[in-house]
Order: structure tokens, then sequence, then C-alpha cells
């Protein structure tokens, strides 16, 4: 693709307008057959012959306290085993008949279809997963079994709900308590839940003959060190560990040193929130319009947020350059690169150890801080800084902090003097922070401004939105 000059004119294009989308499969008849074998009399409990298993998808948009099953709109419905072969369509999917623990002891059965946003006309197209398994039982038939609640609804409180799942480690004769200890694991079950994680987790114990419940008091609580085995077989987990769907695993290790183990998935459908960006000026600069205020709005469903309600919001704004699509850029420091236009680039040296010379007042930087880089043709590129002197020039390095900017605009391949005639500007934010804005709270009077010497024909502005 050629290079994208500047045309005074954008469209400031919102990324957050569609809602999330949850999906997940539930069987009727649960996902864990028990077979015996006495003699020449086989049993399968529960008995999906003559108590058919159902499989039912379930697609929602937003949270729960709002949500939309919108199962039924999905066009393109497919149930397979894997992702390839159709078995079925419909929201359902009936299994009758039981498992062989011989010839296939699990099963994994696919749901897809796609769905298209009402409001942005995007198409995304959902998968959901269940696996349904059988265990021998018998004198040495032994297994974890995980049970409790796997989804994390919206509370009525400021304290969100938890999930609450219980592992236990089924024999013969009932559960097994007898110096029984445990690890639980994230990540798709890759890493152990350890005690550096106190904000997302917490362990505790609950009887077989118990329901497991907890309550948001419980995270932090009980976690192991790293590789260190845990007498509590209740893991809470907290909705600031989930996205939307998670993973888990479980391990139990007997007292004769032999480790067990289960999967089990964990939905968080608590945030039925929805943020959209207000454009004071359009989506648009012309016509003279040489900037735009932009601020948030929060919605919880179809229900705006009041200003008051979204008082300790956190929202963070990324720039991404429509130069160069989907590369992530940075907003321009004004009070740094106070100068309307940017300042002059006079001189440019080669390699990622490149310095900048420039006109006008020098700049004090920092190693670390982002710049733009306007050639004279009006095509941008961002760099991180080494340093820079009280003179007036500064010297790039390939980027350690901001590390995507080096696939992009990788500083090695600066050729010398490309950029006199050029303009430089300071961007925004510091360290991680490099390129980004910060605002509190929703509302007109927190807003940030983007300008033309940001837009470079066209751009995308992302707001991410927390919830204190």
């Amino acid at each position: 693709m050629g290079d994208l000059v500047t045309t005074g004119q954008i469209t400031i294009v919102d990324n957050n307008d569609a809602r999330p989308i949850t999906a997940f499969i539930t069987a009727s008849n649960g996902v864990q057959q028990i077979y015996s074998k006495d003699e020449s009399t086989i049993t399968s409990v529960p008995n999906w012959a003559t108590s058919n298993n159902i499989l039912t998808a379930k697609v929602y948009v937003g949270g729960t306290s709002e949500a939309t099953d919108v199962t039924d709109q999905l066009t393109g419905k497919k149930w397979s085993n894997d992702l390839s072969t159709s078995i079925g369509s419909g929201k359902t999917y009936t299994i009758n008949t039981n498992m062989d623990p011989n010839t296939t002891p699990q099963k994994i059965y696919y749901f897809e279809g796609d769905y298209t946003d009402p409001v942005t006309g995007l198409v995304s197209h959902v998968i959901a997963q269940i696996s349904i398994s059988v265990v021998k039982t018998g004198t040495n038939a032994v297994y974890l079994l995980p049970r409790g609640t796997s989804v994390i609804e919206e509370s009525a409180t400021a304290i969100k709900n938890v999930a609450v799942i219980s592992v236990d480690l089924m024999r013969a004769a009932g559960v097994d308590t007898s110096g029984i200890t445990y690890k639980f694991y994230e990540a798709n079950g890759a890493t152990q839940i350890v005690n550096s994680m106190t904000s997302k987790y917490g362990l505790k114990t609950t009887a077989p003959t118990v329901a497991p419940v907890g309550t948001a008091s419980d995270i932090g609580k009980n976690l192991p060190a790293s590789d260190a085995w845990s007498p509590y077989n209740t893991l809470v987990v907290s909705e600031s560990a989930v996205a939307d769907i998670a993973v888990l695993r479980a391990e139990a290790k007997d007292s004769d040193g032999k480790i067990y183990q289960c999967y089990f998935t964990v939905y968080d459908v608590s945030d039925p929130y929805d943020v959209k960006i207000i454009s004071t000026a359009g989506e648009k600069l012309q016509n003279g319009v040489g900037s735009t205020n932009l601020y948030p709005q929060v919605y919880s469903g179809s229900s705006l947020l009041s200003i008051a309600d979204t008082a300790g919001w956190k929202f963070l704004w990324t720039f991404y350059d429509g130069a160069a699509p989907g590369n992530r850029a940075g907003f321009i420091d004004t009070t740094r690169t106070a100068s309307a236009g940017g300042r002059n680039i006079t001189a440019n040296t080669a390699g990622p150890g490149a310095v900048i010379s420039y006109s006008g007042a020098a700049i004090t930087f920092a190693a670390g801080d982002m710049v733009k880089i306007v050639n004279k043709n009006g095509v941008p590129k961002f760099y991180e800084v080494a340093s820079g002197t009280t003179v007036s020039n500064l010297t790039l390095r390939t980027a350690s902090i901001s590390t995507f900017l080096n696939a992009p605009w990788p500083a090695a391949s600066i050729v010398a003097n490309e950029f006199v005639g050029g303009k430089l500007y300071v961007c925004s934010g510091t360290g991680s922070t490099a390129g980004t804005k910060s605002t509190t709270g929703t509302g007109s009077a927190n807003y940030i401004t983007v300008t033309g010497d940001e837009i470079d024909g066209k751009g995308s502005i992302v707001c991410e939105a927390y919830r204190p």
C-alpha cells in the first residue's frame, strides 16, 4: 500500500459499539457418566439412552441483569465434534446413546453460529464447546468431580458476585477427604493459582455434603506459595480473573502420592456495560474545525448511567493510526510540544540510535518517551526515545517499553535525513502508559481533545472503561 498523506479530514472510529457476547452450552443430564460392569450387566448412570442428554446453546449479548438471549437470532447454526463435519443444526442437540469408556472416554461438542450486531452491523462468528466424559466405577475407580456455581452474575450491590467451585476426590466408597491436598490452575490449566493472585482468587474448605458458597471476602485468602499443595478444596473466583470465559484445572493428591485432575469452566456475565464515545465536532475534522473533544457515556443495558454513578470510573484512551491501519500510535502532549504544528526537523542520522535535530526551544526528554515524527510528505511514524539533551536534539532507540512500536515502525529502518523538512511531536504519557490518555468519570467535563495534528487522514480511538 502506498504512503498516505494528510488530507485535513478524519473519520473517528469507535471500536466499542458492539456489545459483548457470551456463549456456552448446558447439558440437561450432566457432563459425566458413571460406567460399571458386573459380569454381563452393564450400567451407565445417568442412562442417556433412556433419559436423553439435551445440549442447549446459550448466547447472550450484555450482562445478566440486562442480558439478551440472541441464540434464536443466530444464522448458520451448526453442531460438530471437530468444527468441521456437521452433526446437527438448531440451538439444541440430543445425545441419546451412552458412552463407552474403552473406545471414547471423552468427547467434545461444538456449537457455531453467526450473530449480526444490529447497531454496528458487525458479524461475529460465535463458537461454544462442552466436553462430556465417562468414568469406570468399581473398587479401584477414582476421579475428581467439580461442583458449585460456575457463572459470575451481576450483583445488586457494588460488590460483585463470585464463582465458587469445589472438587471432590471420588472413590467407590464415596468422597475421600483423608489427607487430600489440592492445586488449582488458571490460563486454560497452565498456570498455578498462588499467593501473588490475591485480587483474583481465594481458597476455602467445603464439606462434600455442603453446597459450595462464597463471597468477595474470600478473595485473597489461603492461597499457596508457588508449587505448593494446599488442604483447601474450594476455589473462589473473582470477576477480575475472568474476562468472559476461563478454563481452570484442579489437581488432587491422595495420601499415596497419586495425583488426579479435572477441568472446569467459569463464565463471567456480570458486566452489562457498554461504552459510547461522544465527539463534540462529529466524526470529521473539516471546514476549519481543527479539533474535537471526546468524552465517554456508559450504558448499563439500555440505561445511561449518570455522572454521579460513574464518578469513580477510570477511562483509558488509546489511539490507532489510520496511516498504518491497526498500528498503535499516540496522542500529542501539547504541554511539551507547545508550538502549533510541532517542531521542524532539520537533520537526522540513521539506524536504531538515530539522532533527531529540530528547531525551536529544546524539549526535556526522558528515556521511554514516545515521539511522533511526520516526514515532509505527511506520513507519521512513532518511536521511543533513548535520551534528550538541553540542546535541540534527541536520540531514538529500539523500543524496550512500548514494544508495539518495533513491528510497525522499527528504529533500525531509519534512513539518514529522511525526516528533514518534517515535524516532531512529543506524545502523552510515559513508560507503560506512553501514548495514552486517561480521564475520570463521564460527562462533557471529562474529555480528551483530539486535533488535526494527531489525525493523519484517519484514526481510531479506543476507550476502555474501568469500574471501581
